[in-house]
């Protein structure tokens, strides 16, 4: 295999865009790009000079790697399209998070090499800059040296890490990355509407939950899990955890996810150091919490 592959991107949402964007500006040259949205595939073609490919099979034709950057759901009927072609020398992956590299067998049939790379990055819009990729994590697939190395080389350029996913824990991989990422969004949007609720300003509720989730940030980066857990749990404030659990008996969906949260809370809260008295005392209000709602 050459040193250092032309790359054809079939998608050009999001991820696609970004990716496409960055490697091009470290070097890489772009052949091609196709995408169902013509639009999104002309414009992105003129950005990084690449020929509009309006048909799959020159976009393939024209690229050493191509790369599948579109929804998960959308694999593999793009792989049975695929099947009848000659892919002998190309290389193909996709940047799906939960799929393996299995979904793109068919194509090893056909003569192809394949493999995955997914970039562990919360792409919410299509301007993000090389430079905001730099220390990104990228969970990488393949079978075949060659293609790895260019793998690798590919995320070195963007000055990002990798990791391998042992075989079969590609879905275990990509609900960790929802869980941290997703419903970080998720709980964040729970506490804003109880804010919003005491008649606090969008403008101040966030102002305080931003500061808030960007110094647990800091705290997770510089002293890890558990140190970072601070409040209640840690201090063992029985009291404090009984007013939340009395204030939130007016939205049961929240009281549900504050107590699913606080029963996995509570073995962290107990690696910080909380007395174990306490964390039983917590654990038997969870418990009592929950009988009362079904009574």
């Amino acid at each position: 295999m050459i040193t250092r592959p032309s790359l054809g991107f079939i998608g050009a949402g999001k991820v696609g865009t970004v990716l496409a964007r960055a490697w091009y500006a470290h070097g890489y040259q772009i052949s091609a790009i196709h995408s169902r949205n013509p639009d999104y595939a002309s414009h992105l073609a003129a950005e990084v000079g690449a020929m509009q490919a309006a048909q799959l099979v020159d976009a393939i034709a024209k690229s050493d790697l191509i790369l599948f950057t579109v929804p998960d759901d959308a694999i593999a009927g793009l792989v049975e399209t695929m099947r009848p072609f000659d892919l002998q020398s190309k290389a193909i992956i996709h940047t799906s998070g939960v799929h393996s590299l299995d979904v793109l067998q068919p194509l090893v049939i056909s003569g192809a090499v394949v493999g995955s790379l997914h970039p562990a990055f919360p792409f919410a819009n299509a301007q993000i800059v090389p430079e905001q990729l730099v220390g990104t994590v990228f969970a990488l697939e393949s079978q075949d040296e060659s293609l790895a190395r260019w793998l690798h080389e590919l995320v070195s350029a963007l000055g990002g890490q990798w990791i391998t996913i042992p075989l079969g824990g590609k879905a275990t991989y990509h609900a960790a990355m929802t869980i941290a990422s997703n419903f970080t969004v998720t709980l964040y949007a729970l506490a804003e509407k109880l804010l919003l609720d005491l008649g606090i300003s969008r403008q101040h509720a966030d102002a305080a939950l931003d500061g808030l989730l960007s110094g647990t940030v800091n705290n997770l980066h510089s002293q890890g899990v558990p140190e970072a857990l601070t409040g209640a749990f840690v201090r063992g404030d029985v009291q404090t955890i009984s007013a939340h659990l009395t204030a939130l008996r007016h939205d049961d969906a929240i009281l549900e996810v504050y107590k699913a949260l606080a029963r996995l809370t509570l073995p962290l809260a107990e690696q910080r150091g909380t007395p174990a008295e306490l964390v039983t005392l917590i654990s038997h209000l969870l418990a009592e919490q929950k009988e009362n709602a079904h009574a």
